[in-house]
């Protein structure tokens, strides 16, 4: 009989330590079963049901959490968590929220590792009269970035957003030179690039401020600079082409101001040369790849891999009744 009596309170007592779960639901749609250990303003922390020796604690935002079930059958509402309540909250405070969008502006420094293209070369080789002549260049350029980026759900793990880059490469971005039985030849050339490119990303931390990122991009490109042969300079002109980038990296949310990033990609772009020639009908001519036995014309190309970091500076705009700058 006392042996029964023991097996019933054993019973009881571990039926009420499997039921004495907390559940949390967030906004995202989880369901998340738990036991509570600690709560503040920001965050609730909680363990995994069974595992209450157990030293690993999860934490989830306050913010992210639509109620709270509680073992002994108390229902927490946290759906107006957040919200003003009729006092003003400053788009910065909804950080991360689908309530506002982040504008950046961003200075980078670029490193591209770029080849001049076939055509260039073939053409350089002919008129330093040198089999094996080369072409280097300065890869070094500081963009400017202008970022707008916005979340996607109620949970803020999915970011989106769209970037206008500005770069101007260093005038000797291409560049070789020579001194022959002809004289001086020499390439310089520079370019601006007007980038416009698609930003999508996810969170990879529990605080949403790491994000994988997907770059595509479109570029818009402008030759500049000039050619020297036989002495005689000609002035690029009127060089424009169209091409693409395509990078992944990463966004770092330091504070809500400042952010870093990092990418790694390849953009390529061909150009095809034109000059200011004083000596022509039109003002405007061009080189073949080779006179005579090659009457291609002279086409530049801009393409290779690159890499380049920035910190950006943040601003916070509301999406509620109309776009409204923070004060």
């Amino acid at each position: 009989m006392k042996t029964k009596l023991l097996h019933l309170v054993m019973f009881l007592l571990f039926s009420g330590t499997i039921a004495a779960q907390d559940t949390i639901f967030v906004k995202s749609g989880d369901i998340i079963p738990a036991v509570i250990v600690e709560k503040n303003n920001t965050e609730v922390k909680y363990r995994k049901p069974g595992q209450a020796a157990s030293p690993a604690i999860y934490s989830v935002f306050v913010s992210d959490i639509l109620s709270i079930h509680y073992s002994n059958g108390i229902v927490a509402d946290y759906s107006q968590a957040g919200q003003d309540n009729g006092k003003p909250v400053k788009p910065i405070e909804n950080a991360g929220k689908m309530k506002v969008v982040r504008i950046g502006i961003e200075p980078t420094v670029d490193y591209f590792m770029k080849t001049p293209g076939d055509l260039l070369l073939k053409f350089w080789r002919y008129w330093a009269l040198d089999s094996k002549a080369t072409i280097g260049g300065n890869p070094v350029s500081i963009p400017l970035n202008l970022k707008v980026n916005f979340v996607i759900g109620n949970s803020g793990r999915f970011w989106m957003g769209d970037e206008l880059q500005l770069m101007i490469t260093p005038s000797d971005a291409i560049s070789a030179s020579t001194t022959n039985i002809n004289g001086l030849e020499e390439i310089k050339l520079g370019m601006f690039y007007y980038n416009i490119t698609i930003d999508a990303g996810h969170t990879l931390n529990h605080k949403r401020t790491l994000a994988a990122i997907l770059e595509p991009g479109l570029d818009v490109s402008f030759m500049r600079g000039h050619i020297t042969l036989v002495d005689k300079e000609y002035k690029t002109s009127l060089c424009v082409g169209l091409g693409y980038h395509c990078a992944v990296g990463l966004d770092w949310l330091i504070t809500k101001r400042i952010s870093l990033s990092t990418r790694v990609g390849y953009r390529s772009v061909n150009i095809k040369e034109q000059h200011i020639d004083k000596d022509s009908n039109t003002g405007y001519s061009y080189f073949y790849v080779v006179p005579v036995t090659d009457k291609r014309r002279l086409t530049v190309g801009w393409q290779g891999a690159y890499a380049n970091v920035g910190v950006a500076y943040n601003m916070y705009y509301k999406l509620m009744k109309g776009i409204q700058l923070e004060r």
